[in-house]
């Protein structure tokens, strides 16, 4: 398992912990380490789902994963 895929995992069960800083912050590391569309996308979605649930302030971390991820989601899968 590499590196975005442990930092995905660790995201999801820090979002189930209620723990949406810590998860935010791995998934920003995950994105900008990520190059795989598909893991990108995944991102993109678990953001996208926390977002509504964060704070005035807070929603501008997860505004990163999601630029990031978009971003990454564009590239080409890597073989």
């Amino acid at each position: 398992m590499d590196t975005v895929s442990e930092a995905i995992e660790a995201a999801r069960e820090a979002l189930g912990h209620g723990r949406d800083r810590r998860a935010a912050d791995l998934l920003t590391s995950a994105a900008v380490e990520c190059r795989d569309p598909v893991k990108a996308a995944m991102i993109l979605n678990m953001a996208t789902e926390a977002r509504p649930r964060a704070g005035w302030l807070a929603r501008r971390r997860w505004d990163d994963v999601i630029r990031i991820s978009q971003q990454r989601q564009s590239l080409q899968p890597v073989e």
